[in-house]
């Protein structure tokens, strides 16, 4: 491991707003009592991952081994919500632990935890940073997590496994069998070590396709942090059936809204919900408008959210925005109340106005309708603009986010 003393983190300290290149410009070739390199790293993967872990940044002494692992670290928002899952008092077994900010909470959530993590750089660091936060309760093995589970002989109450989205060549892989390790062929062995499986994949991935390559899938979760779609988290159970999709959305006070899709909600043919029966009338006026968050985004059927919120009427064949005259405080995504739809002749009211814009499913994007009517950037008022009705007719309105 790089050379750590006090000298590193005064550093560290001393020049966590200084613009990292140039620092590292105007400081190279000086001898220095640590790698510059290595106190690069650290002050520029504070910056990115300050609203990312602050808790963990909040010990001075919270170390990153690499850049990559800074931008691969999980949302300590998504890390307490899957130590939740987990529970406390359980044994877990991280299998591709990297930075560690999931096995590290789960740890802190009272469970024993080994972690196994190949590269050496990343199991020392995150042995050091371990140390850091006082876990006892937390082992690291430096080894294949394949290795690992060969040689293994300890059953695990819950284990968990997030394989590498890219391939050798550094390409983003859209399979889960194309990420490494490959699950699917190492299902076998990791059952053989438990009953709980855990695998964190991405959020790009298809639902469906999941649901029927996946032996005894239970759940699939969404886990969104304020809208964004953070990842897809598949539960695996001995012996179990699919039991849904469940699309949780967190912010920094913990959950902001969650909801359950059932198996005949993704998978089946939901023939009582009719586009045309649902969709908006142009000549009538609306209170509110939903749009569901990433996670409801990914459903085959976006009006399946009818069935949970029976007043929703959608805005369009295939816009897939709703509204309602009835308010919804748990709905899985941003609400706005409508202030006013506009026409040609009112629009011209538009220029010069402070508004954020969002379109769907309309003729012109966003940053061409900033340009059209000269907006800047506004805080909670927004312009939407999307496509209205069974004709499709392109609309706009005047509404503010008050979720």
């Amino acid at each position: 491991m790089e050379k750590i003393n006090e000298d590193l983190f005064m550093f560290i300290e001393e020049h966590r707003n200084d613009d990292p290149k140039g620092l590292l410009l105007s400081l190279y070739g000086k001898d220095l009592p640590f790698s510059l390199p290595f106190a690069i790293t650290q002050i520029e993967a504070r910056k990115k991952n300050a609203s990312k872990i602050p808790s963990f940044l909040s010990n001075p002494g919270f170390l990153f081994p690499d850049p990559v692992s800074s931008e691969q670290a999980t949302d300590e928002r998504v890390a307490r919500f899957h130590s939740q899952l987990v529970g406390s008092g359980k044994k877990v077994l991280d299998l591709t632990a990297g930075l560690g900010i999931d096995a590290m909470s789960s740890a802190m959530n009272g469970n024993t935890v080994t972690a196994c993590e190949i590269n050496p750089l990343k199991s020392e660091i995150l042995v050091y940073n371990a140390k850091c936060k006082g876990l006892r309760n937390f082992v690291v093995h430096n080894t294949d997590c394949c290795e690992f589970l060969r040689d293994n002989k300890e059953y695990f109450d819950i284990v968990y496994i997030d394989p590498a989205r890219r391939d050798s060549n550094n390409n983003r892989t859209y399979s889960l069998a194309d990420c490494e390790p490959d699950v699917l062929k190492l299902m076998p062995l990791i059952m053989s070590s438990t009953e709980h499986l855990m695998i964190k994949v991405s959020p790009l991935l298809d639902i469906s396709k999941l649901i029927g390559e996946i032996e005894n899938l239970q759940k699939i979760y969404a886990v969104c942090v304020k809208g964004e779609c953070k990842e897809l988290l598949l539960q695996v159970k001995a012996d179990s059936s699919y039991e849904g999709y469940r699309v949780v959305d967190l912010g920094d006070d913990g959950v902001i809204s969650d909801i359950e899709f059932s198996p005949v909600e993704i998978c089946g043919d939901k023939t009582d919900i009719n586009a045309d029966n649902k969709l908006a009338n142009d000549e009538e006026s609306y209170t509110y408008l939903y749009e569901p968050n990433a996670g409801v985004m990914k459903l085959p059927q976006k009006k399946v959210l009818v069935c949970h919120y029976p007043d929703l009427i959608q805005v369009g064949r295939s816009t897939a925005l709703f509204f309602s005259n009835e308010y919804y405080p748990d709905f899985p995504g941003r609400i706005l109340k409508i202030n006013r739809f506009l026409d040609k002749k009112n629009s011209k009211e538009l220029t010069g106005s402070r508004l954020n814009v969002a379109t769907r499913n309309y003729p012109l994007k966003p940053d061409e309708l900033r340009k059209k009517f000269k907006l800047k950037e506004g805080d909670d008022e927004f312009l939407y603009a999307f496509r209205m009705g069974r004709k499709d007719k392109p609309v706009m309105c005047i509404a503010n986010k008050i979720k």
